[in-house]
């Protein structure tokens, strides 16, 4: 194993499990843990950068990489992911406790209803596109093709259970992981070809808006 890969995977599982442990170890608000996501995010990439020089960031943003074709694909694909939580939400909603996830919303991360909306632009957007741009754009374009396949989507799926683990029984938690898993790899298949992360980042924010869509009715 080079240096390049085992830099890779240690440094991104550390500031997962770094981040796992500051979502339930610390009690802090929910702009200071995102405060030190982007802040580990920042730091992981900024020192492969300067330890490898074969990363750039403009190179997985390079938007003419990105046809009228594939424009259309990432549209339709982005609505039909809405559609998918939509349809699971609705699935599994029997099972889901609206009022305990508000509750934990408002007490450990301190999320109003006026802060959910603010919470919400941020997710769909600004979220979505660091985490594509450090599970996707660093993780997986850096590693060789074997490795990316199973460790980005995996560590991508592990990233989120700490966040939603005290919102939905242990069923509906390994139903969760499974269905990131897939997400993830769904997301690093509709990468690979252009090696951008313009496909994920736009397939990302119509599902996060839906979740937030949803999220509304927790406090109106």
């Amino acid at each position: 194993m080079n240096k390049k890969i085992t830099y890779i995977l240690l440094s991104s599982f550390f500031t997962c499990a770094v981040l796992a442990f500051i979502e339930h170890g610390i009690e802090i608000n929910y702009v200071i843990k995102t405060v030190c996501k982007i802040s580990f995010f920042f730091i992981v990439v900024w020192v492969y950068m300067k330890l490898f020089k074969d990363f750039h960031f403009k190179q997985v943003l390079a938007l003419s990489k990105m046809g009228r074709r594939e424009w259309l694909k990432v549209m339709i694909l982005g609505i039909s992911s809405a559609g998918i939580v939509l349809a699971a939400y609705l699935l599994f909603l029997p099972q889901i406790d609206l009022n305990l996830i508000q509750q934990d919303l408002t007490d450990r991360l301190g999320i109003t209803a006026t802060g959910f909306i603010f919470v919400g632009i941020y997710v769909s957007f600004g979220n979505s596109l660091l985490e594509e741009y450090f599970f996707r754009g660093f993780i997986f374009f850096n590693l060789p093709r074997k490795w990316g396949y199973i460790y980005s989507p995996l560590l991508f799926a592990s990233y989120h259970i700490p966040m939603i683990m005290l919102w939905f029984t242990a069923e509906i938690i390994l139903i969760c992981f499974i269905g990131l898993w897939v997400i993830g790899l769904v997301f690093q298949l509709v990468n690979e070809k252009n090696k951008t992360i313009w496909a994920s980042w736009i397939i990302h924010i119509c599902a996060d808006l839906m979740i937030i869509i949803i999220g509304l009715n927790l406090f109106y």
